[in-house]
């Protein structure tokens, strides 16, 4: 006997939406685990957008602010002075350092000919201008890789003492860079120079200095920035051995009482911690060792930040909290760090990139904490960004920072060529172009069996303007992104030079068009996940902000 076969019921059409991503970029888990519930829409990929509270929006660009001397060597430093309305910014090279506090050419340029040859004077003298020429305040230096603290003395003074483990330390009053009052050594001490101090600090009114590749610091008395330093050995405190990197002072809640006092921190290359507290070293009565605590090596002695009274150091680790380091050994310390939603690129970064050189910045103004390791040839710069209030991370890519200052509320970078450049300004990156991207965590929406077959996809995004985005369905965790797409054209008419005289108004606000159109977006897969790029590269930012993404599917009746 023959059965009839029922008809197939077509297949319908579902929908998935995905919500913004504020729960940033995830990289700690099995690509298998999915999206998890109850929590903020996370991202395999999220690079220059960065993760607020509520949205998520795109960065700005970057905009050349100064070129130190020729361009021909890495700016190795950024440092200020605040003091009420005398407020300066300072870049250092190797050999110079200049005061980019106000700049009026940001590019050095100079007359050459077709062929790339400089024309000269009869004099011997290169045809063109530097910019920064008579900026220079310090000259014939052999090393720019300065450590650099403001102090105040008890006569009222406010001052930069800086340090590099080569030249002779700098002291800075408000108006000229000098050397006096000059770090001087003991009599009996014949083979440690104050040139060998490589880092210094402020604790309980009085300044500390590492000694170079030793494991001895040394300290001043109390509210002086110059005059005969005192040592104290450290090396039966660490272990492990090594020499010192960094000192700070450290308070979990700044002093108050009932809780941690004011600490001093040692960090060792080798990744120990040795906290002191008291106020005076000379004696054991005034200085007692607290502890001595294990945290993974640090990558550099530039690599920590300030978070309230704690301090967050950049590791072998990850990005750990001192608070965190006291309460556990260090095998069970990674999933305290506040980069282990990243642990995994953390990872990669540290064995791809080296453990030494890293620099960190919070910038309070944009809630952001930037982590940069150092730059890799043949591959895109890196930094890794968190939200200083949610912790969530990002990526930001295209800026080649090897260090970084906040001045008057706006993030400077120094460049491996010279140049100083602002941060997260305008809509193009020194007048080139940069792509944001985002692709959610992928998912099998809850039937890992079958196949889903994509159909249409739409990302709702305010922006600017009416975006050229890029749209791709990926499948089967390949992360791989296609060709980025061209530049939107912003024609906002709040361009500079676009606005035409009696039609435009003048302050208007900037216009937010919604981008929400349907794109088809054809492939299947077991597990899926939709991507979007979009370029900026002209003067106005796009700030795209990512709403919500949807995608719909058809899934097979059957598994296949």
């Amino acid at each position: 006997m023959k059965w009839p076969r029922s008809a197939r019921k077509p297949r319908m059409s579902q929908p998935k939406r995905y919500t913004s991503p504020i729960g940033g970029w995830v990289a700690n888990r099995n690509v298998a685990e999915a999206q998890a519930p109850g929590l903020p829409q996370a991202a395999a990929v999220l690079d220059n957008f960065f993760p607020y509270a509520t949205t998520v929006i795109m960065r700005r660009g970057s905009e050349l602010h100064a070129t130190l001397g020729d361009a021909n060597k890495p700016v190795k430093s950024l440092f200020k002075y605040v003091n009420g309305g005398n407020q300066r910014l300072f870049g250092a090279t190797d050999n110079q350092i200049f005061d980019i506090t106000l700049v009026q050419n940001a590019n050095s340029w100079r007359i050459g000919t077709s062929s790339a040859d400089d024309i000269k004077t009869d004099q011997n003298d290169l045809l063109g201008e530097l910019s920064t020429k008579d900026l220079d305040v310090l000259n014939n230096q052999k090393s720019g890789d300065w450590s650099v603290v403001q102090f105040a003395t008890a006569g009222g003074g406010i001052f930069l003492r800086g340090v590099n483990g080569e030249d002779k330390p700098f002291v800075y009053d408000g108006t000229a860079f000098g050397t006096d009052p000059a770090l001087t050594m003991p009599a009996a001490e014949t083979t440690v120079k104050p040139e060998d101090m490589s880092f210094v600090w402020a604790y309980k009114n009085r300044l500390f200095f590492v000694q170079r590749n030793s494991l001895n610091f040394w300290y001043l008395p109390v509210d002086q920035i110059g005059g005969e330093l005192k040592k104290f050995p450290l090396g039966g405190i660490f272990g492990e051995g090594g020499s010192l990197l960094f000192g700070a002072s450290w308070s979990l809640d700044s002093g108050s009482s009932g809780g941690l006092s004011e600490q001093c921190v040692f960090v060792s290359t080798e990744g120990e911690v040795a906290v002191f507290q008291g106020n005076n070293p000379a004696t054991a009565e005034t200085w007692d060792k607290v502890g001595v605590y294990k945290i993974g090596k640090p990558l550099g002695k530039k690599a920590m930040i300030r978070a309230g009274g704690d301090i967050i150091i950049a590791t072998t680790t990850g990005f750990v909290p001192l608070s965190q380091a006291i309460q556990r050994d260090v095998a069970a310390l990674s999933p305290a760090t506040v980069s282990y939603p990243i642990v995994d690129a953390w990872n990669e970064a540290c064995l791809l990139r080296g453990n030494e050189g890293w620099h960190a910045m919070l910038w309070p103004e944009r809630q952001m904490v930037l982590v940069v390791p150092p730059h890799l040839n043949g591959s895109s710069p890196v930094m890794f960004v968190a939200n200083a209030l949610t912790g969530k991370w990002c990526r930001f890519t295209g800026w080649t920072s090897n260090c970084m200052e906040v001045f008057q509320g706006q993030l400077y970078f120094g460049s491996l060529g010279g140049e100083v450049i602002k941060a997260n300004i305008g809509g193009s990156d020194k007048g080139n172009t940069y792509t944001a991207a985002y692709l959610p965590l992928f998912e099998d929406y809850g039937q890992p069996a079958f196949m889903k077959l994509a159909k249409i996809a739409r990302f709702t995004i305010r922006a600017s303007a009416k975006l050229n985005m890029a749209v791709k369905l990926h499948v089967e965790y390949d992360k791989e992104l296609p060709p980025a797409p061209n530049a939107t054209a912003v024609t906002s008419t709040q361009e500079w030079g676009t606005a035409i005289w009696g039609e435009s108004t003048w302050g208007a606000a900037s216009q937010v068009i919604l981008n929400n159109d349907w794109q088809a977006i054809g492939g299947g897969g077991y597990v899926v996940a939709p991507s979007c790029q979009v370029t900026s590269g002209y003067i106005v930012p796009l700030d795209a902000e990512i709403m919500s993404t949807d995608l719909t599917y058809e899934m097979t009746d059957v598994p296949a």
